[in-house]
């Protein structure tokens, strides 16, 4: 692991404080990442022990990671150099379901033993490290671009691909474990949840009855926005809606995740990882770009 500088260190020892109404850096001590330095996809493990975010350097899309101390101090950001990779490891989510770390990473497949598309891998961490990384099945990993694994916790994965199945760029799918085939039942998301840009940088809530992700749709307050869709009493997805304020801005806002209690909401703003409690993060949900009261 090769480890980033002191001014971590001390962003790091600060970002265990609690989350005011208004979106607050996680790491407050750094310094605000340059336009090849973005960090997005914040990430901690159940016991609150490990926290792994991605953080890019150039044309390269890295994962690095913290861990506490048993008096309770953060070490200093780590880069995570044991995952195979040939210049992309992102979007990290620990599983509320097995425990797992969840990311994509371009590494080549053991089964295929060429190309350099992201597919989703899972592993899990030990007391001082990480055991051996596994991709999951083919039928996750269809040879497209495979992104955003997320899992709620009965399970369910979803995440995004560039398959030709869907209907854009990078389009969202839910799947679930079958015992019976011991593999993946890979669904489409309802008609017109998708669109043709790209739909991705996916976090669930633990339930599994809300998603939030960047898209490029209208209505928009920037260049992306965050949306969030949820489950109705049936269990349908509805359509998404914008989150509005104050998780969006005129600048990008990307890179949602929840905390596993449900309690708190990560995104990234310009590149700076931000935290903010969910409910409120949902306040302005439903934003269609119009005033409310616009003689208000």
């Amino acid at each position: 692991m090769r480890l980033i500088s002191l001014t971590a260190l001390l962003g790091l020892a600060s970002c265990g404080a609690a989350p005011t109404n208004e979106p607050t850096p996680i790491f407050p001590e750094l310094e605000k990442p340059g336009v090849f330095e973005r960090m997005y996809t914040f990430t901690e493990n159940a016991d609150g022990t490990v926290r792994v975010w991605t953080q890019e350097r150039a044309d390269l899309t890295l994962l690095f990671e913290s861990r506490k101390s048993e008096n309770g101090t953060w070490s200093e950001a780590m880069e995570i150099t044991e995952f195979p990779n040939t210049g992309m490891l992102t979007e990290p989510s620990f599983s509320p379901f097995d425990g797992y770390l969840y990311y994509a990473s371009n590494a080549t497949l053991p089964s295929r033993g060429r190309g350099k598309d992201p597919n989703i891998w899972r592993v899990r961490a030990t007391a001082i490290g990480w055991e051996a990384p596994e991709p999951l099945s083919d039928t996750i990993n269809t040879g497209a671009s495979e992104l955003g694994p997320v899992m709620d916790e009965k399970g369910r994965l979803y995440f995004t691909s560039n398959h030709s199945r869907g209907v854009g760029g990078h389009d969202i799918y839910e799947a679930e474990w079958d015992e019976a085939t011991e593999d993946w039942i890979v669904k489409a998301m309802p008609d017109g949840f998708n669109t043709r840009r790209a739909d991705a940088q996916l976090a669930v809530t633990p339930d599994g009855n809300r998603m939030f992700f960047y898209t490029y749709r209208q209505p928009k307050l920037g260049f992306v926005d965050i949306y969030t869709a949820t489950r109705n009493a049936a269990g349908e997805w509805q359509m998404p809606v914008n989150l509005g304020e104050p998780v969006n801005t005129v600048g990008p806002d990307l890179g949602p995740s929840v905390s596993l209690d449900g309690k708190t909401f990560y995104f990234s703003r310009d590149g700076q990882l931000m935290q903010l409690p969910l409910k409120t993060a949902l306040q302005g949900e439903g934003w269609t770009g119009e005033d409310p009261d616009p003689t208000g």
